[in-house]
């Protein structure tokens, strides 16, 4: 059961200095020779124990790694160890010569939120509680205005009556739906102001009401704009600054200003609370007219009017009909209500040159 000394020479003369006094410490004759060379095991005389270099293992692939000390590992340098089936490089261990490992890719992972049926947010609807509430905030900014019966009514064998918005301070409906607007705004946001940059009744009424209400607005025109126009700004209260030579120069640079000082640009869009203002134009004509069966509404350019209208009095009373007119040159809402969605790319309309640049950019 000794270890034969020709197999120990044989084997001796196949290692590294270094390794043959690991070798000649480690080992006595109560070895048993493992059953192939290629297993032989470095390492301490009883099993499971643990020399100062640590166990040294000679292995290919898919067999236990080598177990070197890093201190040791500078003793060795690059030579080959153990029938060239190792290479030592500093503290890295290359197999030389065994077979390739290939990686499996980690199987495919779905998020949790994938398997969830993620719902679509809701559809916002112009409600008739935020018309009422626009109407008690407004109450003492606008006045009511009357609606009189007209003499049409004879030409036309129907009892006719007329709404007179003209009669705000501006001249226009919008007055209802800008002062609901601001005054929803924040204090914060008051304070710095608001800024605008289109030529229109919209505009007027931010000059006006946004003065009143000791908010800064800055209006930018372009330079074609009329001196009177901007008289009449200058005259509300607003700074007015005249840039570029288009309405798209004085929009943009706006969007700029209002960016780079934390004013709120405002344009005439679909707002939430500026079409309730507008819906408490619906509320006044229920309220003023007796057995109103039908109402009719401008829808040119702008469709804020009509939808908040049309929201006021079918909430008060579903059977009156609200009726929309718009120019027959420029059927944009006809069209949208048609392909049930929003009608785009006007500026390709010839029909834009009947309302320049003041109308809608899309509609839907």
């Amino acid at each position: 059961d000794g270890f034969p000394a020709e197999w120990f020479k044989a084997f001796k003369n196949k290692l590294t200095p270094h390794l043959v006094r690991t070798y000649n410490h480690s080992f006595n004759t109560t070895h048993h020779l493992p059953e192939t060379m290629s297993q032989q095991r470095l390492g301490p005389s009883q099993p499971g124990g643990l020399s100062k270099c640590g166990a040294v293992s000679n292995g290919t692939v898919c067999r236990r790694s080598t177990l070197i000390e890093p201190e040791r590992l500078k003793d060795f340098g690059e030579e080959e160890l153990l029938n060239g089936d190792v290479r030592v490089l500093g503290t890295k261990v290359v197999v030389v010569g065994g077979p390739k490992i290939m990686l499996l890719e980690p199987p495919k992972t779905r998020r949790v939120s994938e398997f969830r049926i993620v719902p679509r947010p809701l559809v916002e609807y112009l409600r008739f509680e935020d018309i009422s509430a626009a109407a008690f905030r407004i109450q003492t900014g606008i006045q009511k205005t009357p609606c009189t019966y007209s003499r049409l009514s004879k030409q036309y064998g129907m009892e006719i009556y007329l709404k007179k918005e003209h009669l705000h301070y501006t001249g226009s409906v919008k007055e209802r739906g800008v002062l609901y607007l601001l005054t929803s705004l924040s204090k914060a946001q008051q304070r710095k102001g608001v800024i605008v940059a289109s030529d229109c009744n919209f505009s007027m009424a931010v000059a006006y009401h946004g003065v009143e209400l000791k908010i800064p607005v800055f209006v930018i025109m372009p330079s074609c704009c009329s001196s009177p126009r901007l008289r009449i700004y200058r005259d509300y209260g607003a700074m007015v600054i005249s840039y570029g030579s288009t309405s798209h120069d004085s929009q943009n640079h706006a969007r700029h200003l209002a960016t780079e000082n934390g004013y709120l640009y405002l344009e005439e869009d679909e707002n939430a609370a500026y079409l309730a203002g507008l819906g408490t134009v619906g509320m006044e004509i229920y309220e003023q007219v007796p057995k109103l069966d039908a109402v009719v509404v401008p829808a040119a350019g702008q469709y804020g009017l009509l939808a908040g209208t049309a929201a006021a009095i079918k909430h008060l009373n579903s059977q009156v009909l609200v009726i929309g007119i718009e120019p027959d040159g420029f059927p944009l809402l006809l069209q949208s209500l048609k392909t049930d969605g929003p009608i785009k790319d006007l500026h390709s309309n010839p029909n834009k040159k009947l309302y320049g640049g003041k109308h809608s950019s899309n509609v839907g």
